[in-house]
Formats: structure tokens, sequence, C-alpha cells
């Protein structure tokens, strides 16, 4: 698996995670209360480079006894990302940061482990293209967990690529998994501009390169019917993120940044919302208004347009939309899932997977207890 990250060759101005937060109309909530796990395949987190005011809320988790190290030239800008985007912007919500090993037994324990844990919204920002996957072990090992994760009321984001229509899988066009699980919100890139008031000034598809610099997005094979992106986020590295990695501060692009941003909204609606779950999915699949629709660019292969399209998906969540559809009094219900979204796959277990599913039937008797608790 590999990282969602972009370096910028010039950047015009960096933003930091608390201005497109206010550009994007979030909540002033902070997400206390509630979890947010990030699951991490490298890298490492220094504590130091963590503002102080959340520094004391992240935990970081080693799976299955998987040995961390820095890599400060790589990974370490990941993981850092991920983790300042979500405390940065939730600062009262508790961050669990599963580091586990870059193999696919690695991946799914640690998913695993935070949904287990109880995780409100679990961050994902490695992947990739679907031709580089086994389908079997996608459908064995991955998709029963994004499933439960999802009839939990767990939100689980991912990052949908930064190299275009292509997504590095080689000729013709590809998607990332896992943001193309139907389970999953899949997370494509934006160019945004912040004016000198704070506000969003202007808003395009993400697109530097198509080849190297761009949002992924397309249409699944592993699922057909399913397109990605669904939503998307500022992650054009020309702007970037003003990360601090091993005490330098960074600018950083790419979905990567998009992930995590989702799920720390996740949290913020939540509290702002008197902790009612709700499927975060199909709220923006029924009410496509919550969302400021990009309609410019491409990313190779797909062009933007009014509506859904395959480089932005629905467009931008405004959070003040979305809460005022949660508070309303015509508040967004928890439907079973829609098109264009297919049926979860839940497919029998296979023997290479067998450690994975013993941890799901562990999780089996308290299903019931915690379904009830989502549901009151």
């Amino acid at each position: 698996m590999h990282m969602n990250i972009v370096r910028p060759h010039a950047v015009q101005h960096s933003y930091e995670p608390e201005e497109v937060a206010e550009a994007y109309n979030y909540p002033r909530t902070t997400g206390a209360g509630y979890t947010v796990g990030i699951i991490e395949l490298g890298g490492k987190v220094n504590p130091s480079d963590l503002a102080t005011n959340y520094r004391d809320n992240v935990t970081v988790v080693s799976v299955n006894g998987a040995k961390i190290v820095s890599d400060p030239e790589g990974a370490d800008g990941e993981v850092m990302l991920d983790v300042e985007i979500v405390g940065a912007i939730a600062p009262g919500a508790e961050i669990r940061v599963y580091q586990a090993d870059n193999t696919d037994d690695g991946f799914a324990a640690a998913i695993a482990l935070a949904i287990a844990d109880g995780c409100n919204a679990i961050s994902i920002s490695w992947g990739g293209p679907e031709n580089s996957w086994d389908k079997q072990v996608v459908l064995a090992s991955f998709e029963p967990l994004f499933a439960k994760a999802r009839a939990l009321g767990i939100l689980v984001t991912a990052a949908a690529g930064d190299s275009g229509s292509q997504d590095s899988g080689g000729r013709g066009n590809h998607v990332d998994y896992p943001a193309s699980s139907p389970n999953v919100l899949a997370c494509g890139g934006t160019n945004l501009t912040i004016d000198a008031h704070g506000d969003r000034s202007a808003e395009v598809t993400w697109d530097d390169d198509d080849r190297s610099s761009a949002t992924g997005g397309g249409d699944s094979v592993f699922f057909p019917g399913r397109a990605v992106p669904d939503v998307a986020g500022s992650a054009s590295p020309s702007h970037g993120w003003t990360i601090s990695v091993n005490g330098e501060l960074q600018t950083i692009g790419g979905t990567s940044a998009v992930a995590p941003l989702y799920a720390a909204l996740y949290v913020l609606l939540l509290e702002a919302n008197g902790g009612k779950p709700f499927d975060f999915l199909n709220t923006v699949l029924t009410n496509p208004d919550v969302c400021f629709d990009v309609t410019a660019g491409d990313n190779g292969a797909f062009r933007a347009g009014p509506g859904r399209d395959k480089t932005t998906g629905f467009g931008v969540v405004d959070g003040r939309r979305m809460l005022a559809k949660l508070t309303g009094s015509n508040q967004v219900p928890a439907p079973a899932p829609v098109a264009p979204v297919p049926a979860p796959v839940t497919p029998p277990d296979t023997s290479p997977y067998q450690a994975i599913g013993a941890v799901l039937d562990r999780m089996e008797a308290d299903i019931a207890t915690i379904r009830a608790m989502v549901v009151s």
C-alpha cells in the first residue's frame, strides 16, 4: 500500500487546517467525547510537533506488535498530516493512531481494532489502484469490516488517490481501494482559494498533472455501479496544508488531507447534533444540496460538471448546511444504502484471514448492545 501525499514545486499560499474548516463553515464544536481512529502503515508520530491544546488526546497503538519506525523523508509526513488535521479541527476529540505493518493482514487488523475500540470515525490515507489488489482479499478480509463499521455508525473515510484517473495503475483508468468500497466515504481533491476575509472564494477540481498530481476518481471494477469519489476537499499542493513534521514546517497536499478532514467534520457534527448518529454517506447521497458543487476541471479522463461527477463527487460538504439538515424539521434519517452505492458485500471467510474473522467473532457478542446504543 502506498500513502497519498504530494509535495509542491511552488506554493502560492499554504493553509492552516483551521482556515480550511472556517472556509467550509464547520461547526464551532471541538469533537469532545468522540474518537477518531487513524490508520497508518508506516511513519511515526512526533509528539513535539503536536499543538498543546490536543497533544494529550493522541494515543499511538501498535497493532499486533508492529515496529514503529520514523521515516522523516517519507511516511512521517503522512502520519503528521493526518494527526494534525484532525487535532487542529477537532481539538477536543480523542485521536487513536493505529500503527500496523504495511501488509494486507496488518492493514485489516488495524481497521478491525479501531472498530473494536469504538472509534466514531476512521481515517485511511493509504491505498492503491484496484488492479494492485487481490479481489479475494478485498472481499474476504476488508469488505466485512467496512460493512460492520457502517452498520455500527462508524464513518470510514479514505483518500481517492493523487494520480488522476489512472491512479498509478498503468494503462487505462482505475480507482483507488479502499476508497472504492461501497461502505467508505471516498474523498477526492480540489484546488481551493480562500480570500482575505477567510471565505471560500473559488474552488475547482485538483489537477496539476493528470498522472502525478491530480485527484483520483472514476468507476470501480470491484463494485459495478460504484463511482468515486463521494465528496472532495482542499488537496492541491499549490496551496497545500501547513504541517509540522519533525520540527520543520512543511507544505503538503493530496487527498490524504481530505480523509482526516471529513473524519474531523463527522465528530464535530456528532457533538453539534447532540450525539445523534447519522449515516454520513447517505446524508450526502440523499441531500446533495449540503455540498458546494464543484463544476470546473478534470482529472484526466473525467470532467467536473453540475451534480455528481467522477472528479469531486457531489462536491465539498458545507458544514453549516449539513448541520441544518441534521437538526432541522427535515432531519435526515439513516436509511439503507441507496443507488449508486451497491449493497454491502459480505463473502465467506477464507483461511488466510481467519485471524481477522476471529476478531470479528469476538465482537459479535457486543454488536446487539452497541447497535441498541446507536439507535437510542
